[in-house]
Formats: C-alpha cells, structure tokens, sequence
C-alpha cells in the first residue's frame, strides 16, 4: 500500500513538472491605466527562473513599435519568495516629472495611445519553457495625479455571528502589493484577526473573510499610510510631489479606522 501511495506522488511530481508556466494574472487588471503607471505585477503558473526575464518583456505601440527603454532593469530582478511573482518598474526617472531623464526622455508611454505587453520564451526552474505568448492590451490615459484618501473609502461593515467579509471600496484602483501587505483588521486590543484576504473589482475591493464567524464588538483597520495606487500615489501625498508636501514627515505611519460589529 505504501508503495503505490509513494508510486501516485511520483507521478503527481512528475505530471506537475511536465507542465509549462504560463502567465496567470497581471496586475493591474484593468485595460485602461496612466501614463505615468509605476508597477505591473506578473503572476506565473509556478516558479520561475529570476534572471535575464525583462529583455523577453516588451511593450508595443499600436504599428507594433517596441517602446525603448520602458521598464527599469535592475540587476536583481524583483520576485516574491515563491519565484511566482515578478514586478516590473517602468523607469522611474522617466515618470517623475523634474528629473533629467524625464526632461530629455519624456514618459514612456503616452495618453491616448494603446499599447500592447508582450510576455514569452521565459523558463521555469525546471527548464521548461513558456509555450505560448501571453499579451496584455493596454490603453493609456492621462496621469493619475489623485492622492488616495481614506475618507473616500466605503466600509461594510458585517453582522455579527456570521463569517461574511468586511469590505473596503475605493473609488480609485490601488496597488495590489499594497492591499496585501499595508491592511490589517485587528480587535479593540490590537490582536490580529485571522482570515483570508481578496481583491476584487480591478483592485477597487478588498475583502477580508475571517477564519472565525465575527463576534460582536470594536474593531480597528490599520492602515499603513505607505498604501499606494498604481503610480506610486500613497496616503502620504502623490509621487510626483514637491518637497515638503507630504502629508507626514514620517514615512510608513499607520493610521486606524475604528468599527464596531454590533449584536
């Protein structure tokens, strides 16, 4: 019995590594961002080689053009610990309006123009190949020059007993990273509450569903004021700022958001 039950992971470990990696997701989701757009995250099938992908990314113009220069190849490429993730960065220098780059260069992608993202030939650990070209077509709008405001956003609030989500609606999308990493929901003694957290609706909906049904009581979202949207705008003030107009001097404060879940 032991043998066949050793003999079917086998095959499973082999079944997986026989498939080819492919492009699950990219971030953001919508088809209509910025031009002066800081991120983009791609989700892979499984993990990934982390060296010599971005020369296989490319981004065209509407005649097919490739765009130079766009993204920020640094000499470590930016992957999450699992090698499933990868973050690509278009060239600062050349979003922030004021410096020399921007000047000369100019962004590198344009309002009212449509783009295309083009993703292939990139490996997985186990030397396999991506099968297919994965593209993303994108149009581009003028730059999103909105800082995120907590004011905005809409809270529901769920019923006491019951395991629904408590959800957070922006009327802005935000940076997905941000949303996983910078909110937390703790109760009215700072102790985290566990559960499983969503983003939903183009990255305007954050969701966190509890392990446990709510109890009635206080409850407080903490929220890092680091929290960004797609270009680099956090609560702190916008990316493209001028010296001394943040909001705080201190980078990273958290702010907190206090509900109750009533009986």
């Amino acid at each position: 019995m032991k043998f066949y039950v050793f003999l079917l992971l086998l095959l499973t470990a082999c079944a997986k590594q026989m498939e080819k990696p492919y492009v699950q997701a990219i971030y953001p989701t919508s088809n209509v961002l910025p031009e002066n757009l800081l991120r983009i995250y791609v989700h892979f099938s499984q993990p990934m080689k982390t060296v010599g992908n971005i020369e296989k990314m490319k981004l065209v113009d509407e005649q097919g053009k490739e765009v130079p220069d766009v993204f920020f190849n640094n000499v470590y490429e930016l992957w999450n610990k699992e090698q499933t993730q990868l973050t690509l960065i278009l060239d600062p220098a050349r979003v922030k309006t004021g410096l020399k780059a921007n000047e000369t260069l100019g962004r590198a992608i344009k309002p009212n123009q449509n783009y295309t993202l083009i993703i292939e030939g990139l490996e997985d650990v186990n030397h396999q190949k991506m099968t297919n070209s994965f593209q993303k077509r994108i149009m581009i709008e003028e730059a999103d020059i909105i800082i995120p405001e907590l004011k905005n956003w809409k809270l529901i609030i769920p019923k006491t007993k019951s395991k629904t989500g408590f959800v957070l609606e922006f009327p802005q999308i935000l940076d997905y990273n941000s949303l996983r990493e910078r909110l937390i929901i703790t109760d009215n003694e700072n102790l985290p509450i566990e559960g499983i957290v969503s983003i939903k609706n183009q990255e305007t909906e954050w969701s966190f569903q509890p392990t446990k049904s709510w109890e009635s009581g206080d409850y407080i979202l903490h929220v890092n004021t680091r929290l960004e949207d797609p270009s680099g705008n956090n609560l702190n003030g916008l990316f493209d700022h001028k010296t001394g107009s943040l909001k705080y001097r201190k980078e990273g404060i958290v702010k907190k958001i206090h509900f109750t879940i009533k009986p």
